[in-house]
């Protein structure tokens, strides 16, 4: 039998009794994140067989129904809150119910519910977006249609884009009613009401942390602001951020911004840039990666390796790692941001061969190398000119 089990979003204590005895009767646990799981289980006094789990490793999804089939007791829990809202779990779950596999769903804690009925707006019904795309045109899109049901429109939001999301909301729906609930049944829980240019205010000179959902709501249909023909377009928030990533941030990724941002030109909608899974800022980009891009027209440059981060893999619209095994490490890392990790190769439409580490190695590698690189960055350009 499969149980899923919402967790508490903050305070330990809104665990319900029978999540407790479900989580004391199961053989193992199929978790987000070890250690957050291990928090709670550590708080009740609960020893279990955790495993991680993920939607977008289908090993660890196979892995579960595998237990299930030997007839094991598994519980799935997310980090917070009920699995499969915004958060992993309906693949397993779509699986057992196509086995016939027994799912038990247990009630608790939701960050939607809670910011909605916090919220002073009127929520017989709402509109639920998860979290947005990071296209400002994307975010006017969805927005502009849930908002037309004449809802409440709930939403999750990461702490390091909310300004962004306030700033867009504010020049393309001023008039909305809105409703910042950050940190929920946590010490420092705060509640920040008012329009997107007040609520702006507010934050101006603070660094926003933790978990944060908003609550819009216009009470009547709500327009973009000016005439449809002048917003079809944002660009300024259109630009699309691509981040190219392998293992260090000296040679594969750099060839790759470099080349991509002299094929893409000034004028091409893109902010091209890369990062390092382990990088080092004291290594230096090799001579051999300034001359071959060079011979590509690239002026010199200097460059310090960057290490990829949370908050700069969140703010990138696009994530191409060099090798599979690379990406297996982005998904682990960020498996909400499944839908934007690809290897260069695969997203260039090339198969998903890797490009291999040419770092210490002579220049003939480095050559065929960044031969591989040049094919695989120009097909990933089409597709994007392609996409719009």
């Amino acid at each position: 039998m499969l149980t899923i089990i919402p967790t508490p979003i903050g305070n330990l204590k809104d665990i319900t009794l029978r999540a407790l005895d479900a989580l004391r009767d199961c053989d193992l646990i199929l978790c987000e994140d070890t250690r957050r799981t291990l928090q709670l289980l550590s708080a009740y006094d609960i020893s279990k067989k955790i495993l991680r789990y993920s939607d977008h490793l289908e090993r660890t999804v196979e892995q579960g129904i595998g237990f299930l089939l030997e007839g094991k007791k598994v519980c799935l829990v997310s980090d917070g809150g009920m699995p499969c809202i915004s958060d992993p779990g309906w693949k397993i779950i779509n699986r057992a119910r196509e086995m016939d596999i027994k799912v038990e769903i247990l009630p608790g804690p939701s960050a939607v519910t809670a910011a909605l009925a916090g919220s002073g707006f009127p929520a017989d019904s709402f509109v639920f977006l998860g979290f947005l795309p990071r296209s400002g045109g994307k975010i006017v899109k969805n927005l502009k249609n849930a908002l037309a049901l004449e809802k409440p429109v709930a939403l999750y939001e990461s702490p390091y884009r909310l300004k962004r999301l306030l700033g867009i909301i504010e020049k393309k729906f001023p008039a909305l009613k809105i409703t910042v609930a950050r940190e929920l049944s946590k010490t420092f829980e705060e509640w920040i009401r008012g329009d997107a240019k007040s609520v702006l205010e507010k934050l101006k000179d603070r660094e926003v942390k933790g978990e944060v959902t908003v609550v819009l709501y216009a009470g009547t249909a709500t327009q973009v602001s000016g005439p449809r023909s002048q917003v079809s377009r944002m660009p300024e928030e259109d630009e699309k951020k691509l981040l190219f990533v392998c293992t260090g941030n000296t040679c594969r990724s750099v060839m790759a911004q470099y080349y991509a941002g002299k094929l893409a030109g000034e004028n091409s909608g893109l902010e091209i840039s890369s990062a390092g899974l382990y990088a080092n800022p004291r290594l230096e980009t090799p001579a051999i990666v300034k001359k071959l891009l060079k011979e590509e027209g690239v002026a010199e440059f200097t460059r310090v390796p960057r290490q990829l981060t949370l908050e700069l893999a969140e703010n990138s619209d696009l994530i191409l790692a060099m090798t599979k095994e690379q990406k297996e490490l982005l998904l682990g890392y960020f498996p909400d941001l499944a839908d934007r990790i690809f290897t260069v190769m695969e997203y260039g439409g090339l198969g998903n061969a890797d490009i291999a580490d040419p770092y210490g190695q002579g220049d003939l590698q480095y050559g065929m190398v960044f031969r591989t690189l040049k094919n695989g960055v120009k097909s990933v350009l089409e597709k994007l000119k392609k996409a719009g």
